[in-house]
Formats: structure tokens, sequence, C-alpha cells
């Protein structure tokens, strides 16, 4: 048998099995990574309620398992994100537009859905500061992390707003980093911490003290409700997995449809991932809040990126929402 015959015989019985090789299946489990707090609901509903996989199923993947990892900061999800070892992350907008504009081309991270509108507001009990006009050099403001976090970021746009754009960093050398539970831990033990940039339910608990009051919130930086957290992956991961990716917005979508429709069930929801010691009345009473917005649609994102390219924070601006996030999203009337 000639060399020629020999390896188009080889080549033959090699083929069907190249021809009937399936094509790699998706992850079975998809690692999330969220922080403290009511902010992440949404999140909490998910887990609770096993709404992924509830939808991978659904979608055809015949085994697919969610698993919820809570870590302290921000920057923790960040890391474990951009590192690979988790797979989704929870942050804010701030935080992502970062990651966006150092990852491109790179590891490549993209929002994949909003999840909630929840304000954030900072708040003092120092009753000479009743604007932040009135910030000195003695107040001390705790939020989740200094430069980097929503607060921080926030911050910063009020005081390019009071004082101009060259002075966004006005307030910066009054920031600490502090978790949000440490943060109210010192606000209301007469510490040096005399504001926190506050959250859901650390915020309702702070300004239920006498003394307590707003200076700032994220709806008047916005200019109404505006996008406050938002879940992201990377490029390997939504490429590996476009029907796990599918199927945890569908999750997103349907957990957003419990907490409108269903206080109660929601508030059992946080109690029982959380372990925080509130009781369900108090969290049904911060659920039902008409000023807490569940929406998947983007809302304000390109105000805050405008903001930070100006400022010089990031260093490269996006055309417009649509960049920032999956293509899945880009249906909608965002901004």
């Amino acid at each position: 048998m000639t060399l020629t015959r020999r390896t188009l015989l080889g080549s033959l019985a090699v083929s069907p099995a190249l021809i009937a090789r399936p094509a790699r299946a998706e992850a079975d489990t998809i690692r999330i990574a969220t922080q403290p707090g009511l902010t992440y609901l949404v999140l909490n509903v998910m887990q609770h309620q096993k709404l992924i996989e509830k939808h991978a199923a659904a979608a055809g993947l015949p085994v697919a398992r969610a698993e919820f990892l809570k870590l302290a900061a921000g920057s923790n999800v960040n890391d474990a994100v951009i590192s690979g070892a988790v797979d989704i992350g929870a942050t804010g907008v701030p935080p992502f537009l970062l990651m966006w504009a150092k990852t491109r081309g790179g590891v490549d991270v993209r929002a994949i859905a909003p999840f909630n509108s929840m304000p954030l507001a900072l708040i003092t009990r120092n009753p000479a500061v009743q604007r932040i006009e009135d910030l000195g050099s003695n107040d001390r403001i705790a939020l989740p992390g200094v430069g980097s976090s929503s607060q921080a970021i926030m911050l910063q746009m009020a005081a390019a707003r009071a004082f101009g754009d060259a002075n966004f960093k006005r307030f910066d050398s009054l920031t600490v980093t502090r978790g949000h539970p440490d943060a109210m831990a010192a606000l209301l033990s007469n510490t040096e911490i005399n504001c926190h940039f506050s959250a859901a339910p650390y915020l309702q608990q702070e300004m239920a003290v006498p003394g307590m009051h707003v200076l700032l919130t994220s709806t008047d930086i916005y200019g109404g409700p505006g996008t406050v957290g938002l879940t992201f992956t990377t490029k390997k991961f939504r490429d590996s997995n476009p029907l796990l990716l599918s199927s945890f917005i569908a999750a997103t979508e349907e957990a957003m449809h419990i907490i409108r429709t269903d206080h109660r069930a929601s508030a059992e929801a946080y109690v029982a991932v959380s372990g925080d010691k509130l009781s369900l009345d108090q969290v049904e009473s911060y659920i039902a809040d008409p000023t807490t917005l569940f929406e998947i649609t983007p809302r304000g994102t390109m105000k805050v990126a405008d903001f930070m390219h100006r400022t010089g924070t990031i260093k490269v601006m996006p055309d417009d929402w649509t960049a920032l996030f999956v293509p899945e999203m880009h249906g909608r009337q965002g901004s």
C-alpha cells in the first residue's frame, strides 16, 4: 500500500470521530461574588429561590448550579472576577467603569445587568454640617473604598458641581475606607467618623437615631433615579457560556418581579441569605420604600462615565451605554 493510500484511509478513519465530537459543554457551576447589604437583594432572591438553576434548566442545560460568595469589599469582588476566581461580580457603576477602561483588549469586562437604583446617602451626625459645602477638616467620611468606590466617585461629582471640576477631589482627604457594617458602628459610637456615605439597610438604621441627617443622595447626583449596582463578567466567561449568561439575565428579571410584587417573600430571602438580625417587618418596610427601584434597564451610566473621563479618572470614553454592556442588553432604552 502506498503512503498516499495509507494516509487517505487513515484520514477517513479519523473523520467520523471528529464529526461526531460534541461541542464543548458550558460550565456546570456559575460562581457569583456579592457584598453585604440590602443593595444586593436581587442576588439574594436569586440565590434563595434558585432562579439561575430554574432558567438554566429551561434553556436546556442539563446541570447548572449557582454558588454565591459574599466578599467584604468591592475591590475584592473586582479582583476575584478579573483573576477568574469567580465568574460574575456585583459592583457599582464607577468601579465597573474603572475596570472596563483598564481591561479593554484583555480580560475585557462587560456589564451584564443593573440590579437596583436604590439611593445611596451621605449622612452626618455633625449639627454644624447642613450641606456638603459645610464639610471641614475635622469631618471624617466613611465609605466602602477611598477614591474608587461608587460613593467616593459620587462625592467627587458633588464636589465638582459645588466647586468646579478643578476641585473634584476637595473631599478626598476626609474619606476613610470602611465596610458598611463597620462604618455604621463607628458613626453610632461617636468616633472620629462623623459621616457615612451609606446604603440600605444601614442607612435606615442610622437615620432612626436622633441627630442624624442627610447631606446628599445619589438621586441628587443623577438628577433622578440612576443605576447604583450592576453585575459584570469577562469576555472568556461570556464567550464560553452564552446559555448560562442568558439564564442569569432571565433570573435577574424574575427576581426583580418578585421584589416588586411580593415584599414579604423578598424580605424572607434577604434575612435567610444575609444572616442579618433585622426583623422581617423591618426589611419588608425598607423594600417597600417607593424610592427603592429594582429595574434592569441601565440609567445614568453615561453621566458617570462622562464625569470620570472629564476628570481623567478613566482614559477612554465609551461611545454610548451599549459599549459597556453585553449584547443581550442592547435592545433596551438605557442611558
